[in-house]
């Protein structure tokens, strides 16, 4: 798929979450007891950490759910912050669990729809690169 085509899926998938998702309010809980969101028509990368967000171009790129470079150096970029090395939601992403909100979580793995988790790694990848501190560069395209 290309660049420009999830861009675009990602910016359609954007609105109609902003449009037609209520907000989550979640009470503190621990790690150990973060219950699992529900799976709307899409969940929404907003409110992961940057961490979530570089874990998650890690199972993106390895599942082959994005199998664009920028996806793969994106999250190598973000994975040396040593704020990124030390936050919990690093490794959850890596393997598909998103950060929806305070204490909630969405496994990728579990939703059905794959344009659904093209959309949301696309939506993370441009989290991702607003959340960067200016060491990412873009990857030349062939």
């Amino acid at each position: 798929m290309n660049t420009l085509r999830k861009a675009a899926l990602a910016a359609v998938c954007g609105l109609a979450l902003a449009a037609g998702v209520a907000p989550a309010h979640a009470a503190n809980v621990g790690v150990a007891s973060v219950p699992e969101a529900p799976v709307g028509p899409g969940p929404t990368v907003d409110n992961a950490s940057v961490g979530n967000i570089a874990g998650l171009m890690y199972y993106c790129y390895a599942h082959n759910i994005d199998d664009d470079t920028t996806v793969r150096s994106l999250g190598r970029s973000l994975a040396k912050r040593s704020d990124v090395k030390s936050d919990a939601a690093y490794p959850a992403g890596g393997a598909g669990q998103l950060m929806v909100g305070p204490g909630q979580m969405i496994d990728l793995n579990t939703v059905d729809d794959k344009d659904i988790r093209t959309a949301t790694c696309a939506h993370a990848a441009q989290r991702g690169i607003q959340l960067d501190d200016g060491t990412f560069m873009l990857p030349l395209q062939d």
